[in-house]
C-alpha cells in the first residue's frame, strides 16, 4: 500500500514539472490552457514563496506513515542518493538521539552541530551523503528477565523453530562470555554495587554484541537471539542506541511470580548450569537465591510502550497472559504464536516424545518408493514388541501413576498396523504421511536413474529442495509438519509418533536443532525407537532402542519347537516371568494368522527384553550443556550409530 502512495506523490511531482523548461516557460509541445492571470503584490508573493518552501521541507509531506514505519514519500535514489531515513520502527530519530550510550564520551553540542552541518553539505566531491538503511532482513531478539525465568529455554526453542523453517538463527548467551573471562562466580559478583563485577559483565556483553553483529553482517545470518537478563532500563537504552538505524529488534520479557514454579526451575537449573557444576545442591541453591536477590535490587520491567516487545507473564502456570506491544511482520508474528504453544506445556515437565518408523513393509524389502503396502513378517514382529518397549519407558507421577500417552500415526496402513497394539488413544494425521514421490511413486531408485536420469541427478544435487515430479520436497514436508510441531509443543502428555523416514527426519531435525542442509541425511533406521526427553534449557536428550526383530523371530520359532517337544529351554526361559509369555506361532516363518503375522503376546519389561538381547539401548550424549550444537550432535550420532551400519541392508532402505 505504501508503495502506491509513494508512486502517486512522485508521479504528481513529475507531472507538475514535466511540461516546464528550465526557464520556467511551457514547452512547445505542452498543451496550453488560456486562463486569466492576476498579478499579486510583491509582499504577498514573498509570503507564498516562503510557505511553499516550508511545505517542501515539511516532514509530513515528505514521509508516509505506514503501520509502525516512517517511509519516504518519494525515492531519493532517482536523484542519485540512497533512500531510507534510518528508522527501525522502535523509536523516532529525536527520541533516540536523546539516549546517551553508557560509558561513551559525548561531544559538545557545538561540535555535534558542526558535524551535522558538514554531513548535510555532503562530500568534497559534491556527491550526496549515503544515508544508513535499516536492514529489514535481519532481526535481533533481546531477552529480558530475572534468572531462572526460562530465558534460555525460550532462546533454544526459538532457535530450533526458526532454523527449522529456514531462517538462520543463532543464540548468543552472555553468560557463556562471562564464564570465559571470569569463570564461575558467586552471588556477590552480581551485586549492582560491585564495580568490578559490573565492569566485567559489561565487557562480556560487549564481546557478545561484537560477535553477534559480526555474524549478522554475513549473508547466511537472519535472526540473532541475545540471551541475558537485560534487567535495567539503562541496559535496554544502551542496546536501543546501538541497534537503532541498523537492525530491527524486539524484546521478549519473561516474568514468573509463582513460587512453586520458581522453586522447580531453581532445582532444574542446578542440574545443567555450568556455574554450579560439582557444587552441593543445597549450597548451590542458597547461592543462586542470593544471586536473584541481587538482580531484584535493580530490576525494572519493561514499561515503555514505544518499544516492540512480547511480555510473558506467568504463562507456564496456565493462568498467565501475554502482553504483545507493537508487534507486526511475518517472523515476529510467527514467534508470538509459537511462544503461546511452547509456554503452555511448561518448563521441565517430565514428559517424553518417541519417534519411530513403521515396521518393515513389503515395499521396503523391494526398495520401492512411497506406496501404501502392508507390513512384512519382520514388520509385524516389531509391531508386537513395540508396546512392551513403550510401557517400560512411560514416566510416572509421584503417586506412581503413569503419565498419559497419545499415539499419532499417518493415514497409511503400515503405520496404523504398527501402532495397533499400543494401548493408548490414537490420532491419524494426514500431515504425517510419507513424502509424496509423485511420478516416482512405486519405483525403485535404480528405475528412477534409468527412466528419469535428469530427475535423479537433480535430487542428488540438492536433496533438501528437490521436488519429485508432481510430488513434494523436504521443504514442502517441513511446511506441512509445522502444525504437528506446534501441537507437540503445547501437549503436556507424552507423545509417540509412528511415521515415515522423510517425515521423521524433518521432525528429528526440529527437536535436535540439526542443520537444515543435513536433515535429508539423518539416519532414521527401521525398528528403532528414538526417545527424546525435554531438558530444562529447551534442548533434548536422546536415547535410542534398537530392536532385533530377526532374533525375536528366531526365538519364537525356538519356543514353538520347545513347546512341541516339551523341552523348557530357550533364550527367553531365563526370564523370571517366562510363564507370562504366550504365543500362537503356526510356523517359524511367521505365516500364521489370516494376515500372515505371528500371533503372540508378551509381558516383558525393558530389562527382560535387554537380557534376551531383543532390545539394545544407546544414549546419544550432547557435548554442549547450554545449547545444542548441531556439529557435535551429528558427530555423537555418528559415533553411536557405527554398529547400526552393520545391520542388514534391507533394514535401512526407505522411500525417500
Amino acid at each position: 500500500m505504501w508503495e502506491y502512495w509513494r508512486h502517486k506523490l512522485t508521479k504528481d511531482k513529475r507531472s507538475s514539472s514535466i511540461n516546464l523548461r528550465q526557464d520556467g516557460l511551457p514547452s512547445p509541445s505542452a498543451p496550453v490552457e488560456r486562463v486569466g492571470i492576476s498579478e499579486l503584490p510583491t509582499a504577498e508573493q514573498e509570503y507564498f514563496d516562503k510557505a511553499a518552501a516550508a511545505l517542501r521541507t515539511d516532514a509530513s509531506t515528505s514521509h508516509i506513515y505506514f503501520k509502525d514505519l516512517k517511509l519516504l514519500a518519494h525515492d531519493d535514489s532517482e536523484d542519485g542518493s540512497e533512500s531510507g531515513d534510518e528508522q527501525s520502527g522502535e523509536l523516532s530519530d529525536s527520541s533516540v538521539g536523546n539516549l546517551p550510550r553508557p560509558g561513551l564520551w559525548v561531544p559538545p553540542a557545538e561540535s555535534r552541530q558542526a558535524s551535522m552541518n558538514l554531513e548535510r553539505l555532503g562530500s568534497s566531491r559534491g556527491g550526496a551523503r549515503r544515508r544508513k538503511r535499516v536492514d529489514r532482513q535481519k532481526l535481533i531478539v533481546i531477552l529480558v528477565g530475572l534468572p531462572a525465568r526460562g530465558k534460555t529455554f525460550l532462546c533454544n526453542k526459538l532457535m530450533c523453530y526458526l532454523n527449522w523453517l529456514g531462517h538462520p538463527t543463532k543464540h548468543f548467551n552472555v553468560g557463556q562470555y562471562r564464564r570465559r573471562t571470569k569463570g564461575c562466580s558467586d552471588a556477590e559478583f552480581f551485586d549492582i554495587r560491585n564495580p568490578v563485577g559490573q565492569k566485567m559483565r559489561h565487557q562480556a556483553l560487549m564481546h557478545a554484541l561484537d560477535d553477534m553483529e559480526a555474524w549478522l553482517e554475513t549473508d547466511s545470518a537472519q535472526v540473532a537471539v541475545l540471551d541475558a537478563t537485560n534487567s535495567t532500563e539503562d541496559r535496554r537504552n544502551f542496546l536501543r542506541t546501538r541497534f537503532h538505524g541498523k537492525w530491527q529488534y524486539l524484546f521478549i520479557e519473561s516474568i514468573c511470580n509463582d513460587m512453586e514454579v520458581l522453586e522447580n526451575n531453581y532445582r532444574l537449573k542446578m542440574m545443567y548450569s555450568p556455574d554450579y557444576k560439582g557444587v552441593d545442591t543445597e549450597q548451590a541453591l542458597a547461592d543462586f537465591r542470593a544471586r536473584i536477590r541481587k538482580y531484584e535490587d535493580g530490576y525494572e520491567t519493561i514499561m515503555d510502550r514505544t518499544l516492540h516487545y512480547i511480555k510473558l507473564i506467568d504463562m507456564v502456570t496456565g493462568r498467565g497472559y501475554m502482553d504483545v506491544n507493537r508487534i507486526s511482520g511475518y517472523l515476529p508474528g510467527k514467534m508470538v504464536f509459537f511462544l503461546m504453544q511452547v509456554c503452555r506445556a511448561g518448563v521441565g515437565r517430565p514428559r517424553k516424545i518417541w519417534l519411530t518408523r513403521h515396521g518393515e513393509s513389503h515395499f521396503n524389502t523391494l526398495g520401492k518408493i512411497g506406496g501404501n503396502s502392508s507390513l512384512s513378517p519382520r514388520g509385524h514382529m516389531y509391531a508386537e514388541l513395540l508396546p512392551d518397549i513403550l510401557a517400560s519407558r512411560v514416566p510416572k507421577t509421584a503417586e506412581g501413576t503413569p503419565y498419559p500417552v497419545a499415539v499419532w500415526t499417518s493415514t497409511l496402513q503400515r503405520t496404523i498396523v504398527t501402532a495397533s497394539g499400543l494401548p493408548y488413544p490414537k490420532v491419524q494425521w494426514k500431515a504425517l504421511d510419507e513424502i509424496q514421490a509423485g511420478m516416482c511413486d512405486g519405483m525403485t531408485y535404480e528405475e528412477v536413474a534409468e527412466k528419469m536420469p535428469g530427475e535423479f541427478a537433480l535430487r542428488r544435487q540438492d536433496k533438501l529442495r528437490y521436488r519429485y515430479p508432481s510430488g513434494e520436497s523436504y521443504m514442502d514436508v517441513i511446511q506441512r509438519l509445522e502444525p504437528v510441531v506446534t501441537e507437540v509443543e503445547r501437549e503436556k502428555e507424552c507423545v509417540c509418533i509412528v511415521s515415515h523416514q522423510a517425515v521423521l527426519r524433518a521432525l528429528y531435525g526440529y527437536f535436535m536443532n540439526v542443520d537444515l542442509e543435513k536433515v535429508p541425511s539423518i539416519d532414521i533406521p527401521l525398528h528403532t525407537v528414538m526417545e527424546l526427553t525435554p531438558r530444562a534449557d529447551g534442548t533434548m536428550a536422546e536415547t535410542r532402542f534398537i530392536v532385533d526383530v530377526d532374533k525375536a523371530i528366531a526365538d519364537m520359532a525356538a519356543m514353538a519347537a520347545t513347546a512341541a517337544t516339551g523341552d523348557d529351554t530357550s533364550s527367553l526361559s531365563s526370564s523370571p516371568d517366562r510363564h507370562a509369555v504366550h504365543f500362537d506361532l503356526l510356523s517359524a516363518g511367521g505365516s500364521g494368522g489370516a494376515e500372515g503375522r505371528p500371533h503372540f503376546k508378551r509381558s516383558l519389561s525393558m530389562a527382560e527384553l535387554a537380557a534376551a538381547a531383543l532390545v539394545r539401548e544407546e544414549e546419544v550424549r550432547l557435548l554442549s550443556q547450554d545449547s545444542v550444537d548441531a556439529t557435535s550432535l551429528m558427530a555423537a550420532m555418528a559415533a553411536a550409530g557405527q554398529e547400526q551400519q552393520q545391520q542388514p541392508q534391507h533394514q535401512q532402505r526407505g522411500g525417500s
